[in-house]
Protein backbone atom coordinates (compact mmCIF):
# COMPACT_ATOMS: atom_id res chain seq x y z
CA UNK A 1 0.00 0.00 0.00
CA UNK A 2 1.26 3.50 -0.85
CA UNK A 3 2.32 5.97 1.76
CA UNK A 4 0.06 8.93 2.36
CA UNK A 5 1.89 12.21 2.72
CA UNK A 6 0.76 14.35 5.56
CA UNK A 7 1.05 18.10 5.61
CA UNK A 8 0.30 20.93 7.93
CA UNK A 9 -2.16 23.53 6.74
CA UNK A 10 -0.61 26.97 6.75
CA UNK A 11 -2.75 30.08 6.88
CA UNK A 12 -2.14 32.62 4.08
CA UNK A 13 0.51 35.17 4.98
CA UNK A 14 0.13 38.88 4.40
CA UNK A 15 3.01 41.29 3.89
CA UNK A 16 3.07 43.81 6.70
CA UNK A 17 5.21 46.70 7.82
CA UNK A 18 3.70 47.29 11.24
CA UNK A 19 5.33 48.55 14.38
CA UNK A 20 4.80 46.22 17.31
CA UNK A 21 5.66 45.85 20.94
CA UNK A 22 5.83 42.79 23.14
CA UNK A 23 5.24 43.07 26.88
CA UNK A 24 7.05 40.18 28.55
CA UNK A 25 7.41 39.92 32.31
CA UNK A 26 8.35 43.49 33.31
CA UNK A 27 9.77 44.77 30.04
CA UNK A 28 8.53 46.13 26.74
CA UNK A 29 10.43 45.20 23.58
CA UNK A 30 9.70 47.09 20.37
CA UNK A 31 9.89 45.61 16.90
CA UNK A 32 8.58 45.44 13.34
CA UNK A 33 6.23 42.82 11.89
CA UNK A 34 7.19 41.79 8.34
CA UNK A 35 4.39 39.29 7.63
CA UNK A 36 1.26 38.15 9.37
CA UNK A 37 -1.23 35.27 9.26
CA UNK A 38 -4.26 34.25 11.32
CA UNK A 39 -2.00 32.11 13.48
CA UNK A 40 1.05 34.31 14.02
CA UNK A 41 3.72 36.55 12.55
CA UNK A 42 7.31 36.94 11.47
CA UNK A 43 9.23 40.00 12.54
CA UNK A 44 12.23 41.40 14.33
CA UNK A 45 12.70 42.97 17.75
CA UNK A 46 15.18 45.63 18.90
CA UNK A 47 16.30 43.28 21.68
CA UNK A 48 16.40 39.51 21.81
CA UNK A 49 13.21 37.89 23.07
CA UNK A 50 13.92 34.26 24.02
CA UNK A 51 11.93 31.42 22.45
CA UNK A 52 9.13 30.35 24.77
CA UNK A 53 8.49 33.88 26.04
CA UNK A 54 4.80 34.64 26.59
CA UNK A 55 3.32 38.09 26.70
CA UNK A 56 1.01 40.70 25.23
CA UNK A 57 1.78 41.61 21.63
CA UNK A 58 0.41 44.86 20.22
CA UNK A 59 0.55 45.61 16.49
CA UNK A 60 0.14 49.18 15.20
CA UNK A 61 -1.29 49.93 11.76
CA UNK A 62 -1.79 53.59 10.88
CA UNK A 63 -3.73 55.05 13.82
CA UNK A 64 -5.05 51.71 15.12
CA UNK A 65 -3.69 49.09 17.48
CA UNK A 66 -4.41 45.37 17.75
CA UNK A 67 -3.49 43.45 20.93
CA UNK A 68 -3.28 39.68 21.42
CA UNK A 69 -1.58 37.25 23.78
CA UNK A 70 1.37 35.63 22.01
CA UNK A 71 4.26 33.18 22.44
CA UNK A 72 7.67 33.43 20.75
CA UNK A 73 8.27 30.20 18.81
CA UNK A 74 11.63 30.59 17.12
CA UNK A 75 14.45 33.11 17.09
CA UNK A 76 16.98 32.98 14.22
CA UNK A 77 19.40 35.90 14.12
CA UNK A 78 17.12 38.91 13.51
CA UNK A 79 14.10 36.81 12.47
CA UNK A 80 11.52 35.94 15.14
CA UNK A 81 8.44 33.72 14.70
CA UNK A 82 5.54 34.35 17.05
CA UNK A 83 2.23 32.51 17.33
CA UNK A 84 -0.97 33.91 18.75
CA UNK A 85 -2.65 32.46 21.84
CA UNK A 86 -6.15 33.88 21.52
CA UNK A 87 -7.82 34.45 24.90
CA UNK A 88 -11.10 35.68 23.44
CA UNK A 89 -13.13 36.03 20.27
CA UNK A 90 -12.37 39.76 20.47
CA UNK A 91 -8.62 39.09 20.08
CA UNK A 92 -9.24 36.70 17.17
CA UNK A 93 -11.52 39.17 15.36
CA UNK A 94 -9.04 41.99 16.03
CA UNK A 95 -6.30 40.13 14.14
CA UNK A 96 -8.80 39.26 11.39
CA UNK A 97 -9.60 42.95 11.06
CA UNK A 98 -5.90 43.82 10.73
CA UNK A 99 -5.47 41.16 8.04
CA UNK A 100 -8.37 42.67 6.07
CA UNK A 101 -6.64 46.06 6.25
CA UNK A 102 -3.43 44.57 4.83
CA UNK A 103 -5.11 43.31 1.65
CA UNK A 104 -3.97 40.41 -0.51
CA UNK A 105 -1.80 37.50 0.69
CA UNK A 106 1.95 37.29 0.01
CA UNK A 107 3.14 34.71 -2.53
Amino acid sequence: MGRIRSFLYRFPRFTADCRMDFIHEHSVVIGVCSNLSESGLRGSFAQEVPAGSEGLLTLYHKDRKFAVKAVVDTVREEDTLVHFEFQSDKERSSIGELIKLLGTPSP
